[in-house]
């Protein structure tokens, strides 16, 4: 009975002594509500690599509380000091929700935010020792997601940041992001792009459905992302009551036409119920009836029909037709036609070079008047015949801006026109790379057709697509050939 107390007495004094230690602090934050039938003790974590010690059973766990002002790696010790406690540690958001455990220790990544961890046991009873340590990882590229507040009522929206951390010194030309979230719990909505990528950039999005959606940025005109940053915002409803998990996955480009992914932090949304809303009872007021009783009809009209006497009379003349004869007389041809051949002017060639990243076609026109056209070559050269004279010229490819210029074709010569390069960009073809090509990118994502959206030829509709789009925006066609 004695040692008992004793251990009682020195449980206190830890309680009443600890932390130990100091190297940088962090301070508290609200903690969560007790769970189950256990009583919870609140505590407080202030500084990094320090000694906390404490006791839990069965009846008694402890909550510890701190709070990040930026993005943390972390691992938490517990250790048994006596008795043969097996500690469960718990690592919990601002609003109590579980977002890991472990037993003995725990690895995290967070971003900054109120967290505590709860200490209680996986078996058995004890003192234990706490240490929180920060782990220093060499900074790579990353993406992370975050939303405020982290706690909404059914019918509340909520900001939801999504950004990219670490970007290198070089830049990224392009991003692209898979969002997710719980479709059951909330709606997200009025997608906002940053100037990350820099001024005017372009953006291409599909529409929320089934849990996802994504979003694709590039910076237009030669323009990166060269600055850690908010990529983009979005609001999210609550609609039920849950723990609704947001995450939005980035891969990137560095303009050489390869996708690499990103290592993500997903956020943690809390949708509260406003509890049951009484339903209004409708009680519907009587209608009188009226009463219609309708007259009977005694009246039956009489109706006496009037004898039609018909007298036919017989049709006794019989016409008489006499043809007439028709003499017919004939006038010999004697003159011969005469056909002069009209000459037909010697034909011209028109040689040259025309680049594009899909098949080129080139074209004459007279006026408007389609006169012939060929099929480049894979390595774009060509070669046409047109009778002599003067023509429009014009290089196609699905998804460019044209080239166009004049032409004219000698008798039996052969002319070159310059090597052009054409212009990726005009997916609906009108002639201006704008926001209506990037809009048919976003509405065909991951898809292959329509075949002029996908300006890489790859197979493939996507950011790479939008960041070939975004070099070229805002240019008018056709180029001048």
């Amino acid at each position: 009975m004695k040692s008992k107390r004793l251990l009682q007495i020195f449980v206190l004094l830890v309680m009443l002594f600890s932390p130990l230690g100091s190297v940088q602090t962090a301070s508290a934050s609200s903690s969560p509500a007790p769970q189950l039938d256990a009583v919870v003790i609140d505590r407080n974590l202030n500084y990094w690599d320090a000694s906390y010690y404490g006791f839990v059973s069965s009846g008694i766990y402890e909550n510890w509380r701190f709070e990040f002002t930026t993005s943390h790696n972390f691992v938490v010790t517990v250790t048994r000091m006596s008795g043969d406690l097996v500690p469960l540690v718990i690592l919990m958001d601002g609003s109590g929700s579980e977002l890991a455990h472990g037993t003995g220790s725990l690895t995290s990544t967070q971003p900054a935010g109120s967290y505590s961890f709860q200490v209680q046991p996986e078996s058995g009873m004890g003192l234990y020792m706490l240490t929180l340590r920060e782990v220093v990882v060499p900074s790579q590229p990353s993406a992370s997601t975050v939303v405020v507040p982290t706690s909404i009522n059914v019918g509340q929206t909520a900001a939801v940041t999504v950004s990219l951390n670490n970007v290198p010194m070089e830049g990224y030309t392009s991003a692209e992001f898979s969002c997710t979230y719980n479709a059951s719990l909330v709606a997200p909505g009025n997608v906002v792009v940053t100037d990350l990528f820099g001024l005017d950039p372009v953006m291409a999005s599909t529409t929320p459905q089934g849990g996802s959606f994504i979003v694709a940025i590039a910076g237009s005109n030669g323009r990166k992302a060269t600055a850690s940053g908010a990529a983009f915002t979005f609001n999210v409803e609550g609609l039920q009551a849950g723990q609704a998990a947001i995450e939005c996955v980035a891969r990137i480009s560095k303009g050489d036409n390869v996708l690499t992914a990103l290592p993500s932090t997903p956020a943690s949304l809390t949708v509260q119920s406003l509890g049951d809303t009484p339903t209004p009872t409708f009680t519907p007021t009587p209608i009188d009836t009226a009463t219609f009783t309708p007259t009977p009809i005694t009246d039956t009209p009489t109706f006496t029909p009037t004898p039609v006497t018909e007298t036919s009379t017989p049709i006794t003349d019989t016409p008489t037709f006499t043809p007439t004869p028709v003499t017919e007389t004939s006038t010999p041809i004697t003159n011969t036609p005469t056909f002069t051949p009209t000459p037909v002017p010697e034909d011209g060639t028109l040689t040259g070079k025309v680049l594009a990243g899909k098949p080129v076609t080139v074209s004459l026109y007279t006026d408007e008047t389609l006169v012939t056209s060929v099929a480049a070559n894979a390595d774009g050269t060509f070669s046409l015949t047109a009778p002599a004279g003067t023509y429009t010229v014009r290089a196609t490819a699905d998804g460019f801006l044209s080239a166009q210029g004049s032409v004219t074709l000698t008798a039996g010569e052969t002319g070159t026109k310059p090597e052009v390069t054409l212009v990726a960009g005009d997916i609906v073809n009108n002639n201006v790379i704008d926001q209506f090509d990037a809009l048919t990118i976003g509405m065909s994502y991951n898809t292959a057709t329509p075949a002029a959206a996908d300006l890489n030829n790859d197979g493939t509709i996507n950011v790479l697509d939008l960041e070939l789009l975004a070099r070229n925006y805002r240019q008018v066609g056709p180029i001048v050939w």
